[in-house]
C-alpha cells in the first residue's frame, strides 16, 4: 500500500501566458512603451518572467507583487524607447520544476517617436 509521504506528482505542464499587450507610449513609464501580460500555471508557482526585444538579450521582468511565488502573477513595465519600424517582443515564463511558457507580439512604431 502506497503511504502518502511517498506520493509525488511530477509536474511537466508549461506556464500559460495570457493577455499579452503593449500600448502606446505613457508619461508613467518614462516615455517607455507599457507592456503587461498575466503568467498562470496550473500546478506549481510562477518562479520567474523574461523578456526580448527583436531577438536580443533576456532581460527580467518582476512581477508587480516584487516576488514570484504564486500560480498567478501579473507583470507591467516600460520597455525602453524603441526605434521606429516593426519590432517583436517575445516573453517566457518559467514555473517551479522550469516548465517555459512564451509568446509573443509584434509592434509598429511609428517615424517621429
Amino acid at each position: 500500500m502506497e503511504k502518502e509521504s511517498e506520493r509525488f506528482e511530477i509536474d511537466n505542464t508549461p506556464p500559460v501566458i495570457e493577455e499579452l499587450r503593449a500600448g502606446p507610449p505613457s508619461g508613467k513609464m518614462n516615455g517607455g512603451l507599457p507592456l503587461s501580460f498575466t503568467a498562470r500555471d496550473a500546478a506549481t508557482s510562477i518562479e520567474k518572467a523574461e523578456y526580448s526585444v527583436d531577438g536580443g538579450e533576456w532581460k527580467l521582468v518582476p512581477p508587480e507583487s516584487d516576488i514570484s511565488d504564486a500560480p498567478v502573477e501579473r507583470y507591467h513595465w516600460g520597455l525602453p524607447a524603441l526605434a521606429s519600424g516593426e519590432h517583436t517582443i517575445a516573453v517566457r515564463v518559467y514555473d517551479r520544476f522550469q516548465n517555459v511558457g512564451s509568446a509573443k507580439i509584434t509592434i509598429q512604431v511609428p517615424a517621429g517617436k
